[in-house]
């Protein structure tokens, strides 16, 4: 069976500017295809820059999920399979005494985006469900890692595919991506990340706040219904600061102003572990 070259593609910086890289021929081949996992929450802005970036591809984009959606979910207070009172974002979690009491588990990345991109390649692959891959086949998965985020990198845990890192091959880091991109195009490059993850930075939630003022509401809804809703032992919050969203983000804006987050995301969601 011959091989198959696959960019996990978050729709962010770094795997935005490795798919282009790859289009134009800097790395080594050309990849077969890019897959982008949607989650079903990301801004309006990441879905216009995925239709802007298929066009831009010789190869193409696939768009896939895990038959979810993320959004939903979180708001029904069920996790990936539909289990009532558990979600899988990691909210930042608060004792009943009123102190900071840890982070709940981050089960987001795994089944909403790495779980539906396997599938996908299994399928490119022509596997049928739970078959076993066939001795000698062979997935090289490119993800857009940059060498300020080295120690993000990991093996593959499936024994037939193997992660490839070419912004590291390159001596590339995050600012050097940015250059990249900056002398070829005169459009914003934006960030790949779920309206309400927690993992955002201060300053995102301010941007969020003012340029997507519905979709910020609704945050601010599902934060408070968590409280509501979970049988946790423990408060569960969308903000680190450990209180209702509206009230966070207004300090945040005290303290930040409205200038909008280019450099400050916490951990950008590029569709694979820790990333």
């Amino acid at each position: 069976m011959p091989g198959l070259t696959v960019i996990s593609l978050g729709g962010g910086v770094q795997s935005t500017v490795l798919a282009l890289m790859a289009a134009a021929g800097e790395f080594n081949r050309v990849p077969d295809c890019a897959i982008f996992a949607d989650t079903g929450w990301e801004p309006p802005s990441i879905y216009a820059h995925l239709e802007w970036l298929s066009g831009q591809l010789p190869f193409p984009l696939h768009i896939v999920d895990n038959g979810r959606s993320l959004r939903d979910d979180v708001r029904a207070l069920t996790n990936h399979s539909g289990s009532p009172n558990y979600i899988d974002i990691p909210v930042f979690l608060r004792g009943r005494d009123g102190q900071a009491d840890g982070i709940g588990r981050r089960q987001c990345t795994t089944n909403y985006k790495i779980r539906p991109i396997r599938r996908r390649i299994r399928e490119l692959l022509g596997l049928r469900p739970r078959q076993r891959v066939p001795s000698g086949t062979g997935v090289e998965l490119w993800l857009g890692i940059s060498t300020d985020e080295f120690s993000r990198t990991r093996p593959s845990r499936e024994r037939w595919m193997r992660n490839r890192y070419p912004l590291i091959e390159a001596s590339m880091s995050r600012r050097d991506c940015i250059d990249w991109w900056e002398d070829r195009y005169d459009r914003p490059l934006e960030r790949s990340a779920c309206v309400a993850c927690p993992y955002q930075s201060r300053r995102r939630w301010v941007e969020t706040m003012h340029r997507w003022p519905e979709l910020f509401a609704e945050a601010v809804e599902i934060d408070a219904n968590m409280r509501r809703g979970l049988a946790f032992a423990k408060e569960p919050y969308l903000h680190p600061r450990r209180i209702p969203l509206a009230e966070a983000v207004r300090l945040d804006q005290a303290e930040l102003g409205t200038g909008m987050d280019r450099d400050g995301f916490v951990n950008e969601c590029e569709g694979h572990y820790g990333v």
